[in-house]
């Protein structure tokens, strides 16, 4: 067979190691081409065949060596023909598509098509894919959060002021929450849980009073500020973290500092587990292929690996609940 590999939507650690794990073991018995840039690549042929020796030296590396973009190859009909064209041209027989819904949902429309056969790898360090507990790239941005976070305290504590942190997450908190319980911070925020200012402000002003310093972990998607949105209609965040600090600095009068790690937090090197995990994924990967198990995503589950039909992913944002949730109003319920 020939097959295809890309990397859509934002980057995260693990990529490269899912990519090179995955030619290692399906260059024993086919042709396999990388596909730069991800749907993009394919719209616009670029395509190459590659082997496991010319990822090597990029395998341990954060980001992705093959490139990523926010393309929708369904924005239109003509996209779509274009998409059918290459593909059939190309003599691609399957494209293992490793990224978020996004990227997902473009695979599993291309497999409902019959464009081409398509199989799934869960990524994105927000981890809201729907149907795995893990998706590569959100451990290691938690633990990058973390660190930023420790580092930040210490500042706080040596001047005696509030800080407040924002990490990414668009319509989920996994990445905010994570890292809220990691540092004991004295107010999370999160998109699933609508809270009011004030409530954070005095929470935080009582914490200050205790302790003369204090932290508040806020996910960026508890915000819009409009402006341009991207193919798949999400629209750019970041910048709740400096509003917030401001409105507790006016609320309280305690001088209030915020740090935004932003893409920092996913362009580090992948950690231990998520190197391991991205390893298991393209195992998988390539077992359901030499099955002619197609339009499937690889899943997580209960430490067990797994796949699902890609239809029963798309659409469908996994957010903060069940434990999660009660976990979190355990430490943060009294700030609505």
């Amino acid at each position: 067979m020939r097959i295809g590999v890309l990397t859509g939507g934002g980057d995260a650690p693990g990529l490269n190691i899912a990519v090179y794990s995955f030619v290692r073991l399906a260059e024993r018995n086919h042709e396999v081409y990388v596909i730069y840039h991800g749907w993009k690549g394919l719209l616009e042929r670029e395509v190459r065949k590659i082997s496991s020796l010319d990822l090597v030296d990029f395998a341990f590396l954060g980001g992705t060596y093959i490139k990523t973009s926010r393309t929708n190859p369904f924005k239109d009909e003509e996209r779509a023909r274009l998409l059918e064209k290459n593909v059939k041209e190309l003599g691609l027989d399957v494209v293992v598509a490793i990224g978020g819904d996004d990227t997902l949902g473009a695979a599993g429309e291309a497999q409902r098509r019959g464009i081409l056969n398509a199989v799934g790898i869960p990524k994105t360090i927000d981890n809201d894919v729907f149907g795995t507990d893990f998706t590569i790239g959100f451990d290691s941005a938690v633990n990058a959060a973390v660190n930023v976070t420790e580092s930040f305290k210490t500042t706080l504590v040596s001047h005696e002021r509030i800080g407040v942190v924002e990490v990414m997450g668009r319509e989920a908190g996994w990445v905010a929450l994570h890292t809220g319980l990691a540092t004991m911070a004295d107010a999370t925020l999160i998109p699933e849980k609508q809270v009011n200012w004030d409530s954070v402000a005095r929470r935080v002003k009582e914490a200050y009073e205790r302790k003369h310093w204090a932290l508040v972990v806020v996910s960026e998607g508890i915000k819009e500020y409009g402006g341009p949105r991207d193919e798949f209609g999400h629209a750019r965040l970041g910048g709740v973290g400096n509003e917030l600090a401001d409105y507790i600095e006016k609320a309280t009068g305690i001088e209030t500092r915020a740090v935004i790690p932003g893409h920092i937090i996913r362009g580090v090197p992948p950690s231990a587990f998520d190197r391991t995990l991205a390893i298991r994924y393209a195992t998988a990967a390539y077992e359901a292929i030499e099955n002619d198990k197609f339009g499937v995503m690889m899943a997580y589950s209960n430490g067990e690996l797994t796949h699902i039909p890609i239809v029963e992913v798309v659409g469908k944002n996994k957010l903060v609940s069940g434990y999660w949730l009660r976990l979190y109003e355990t430490y943060w319920g009294d700030l609505n």
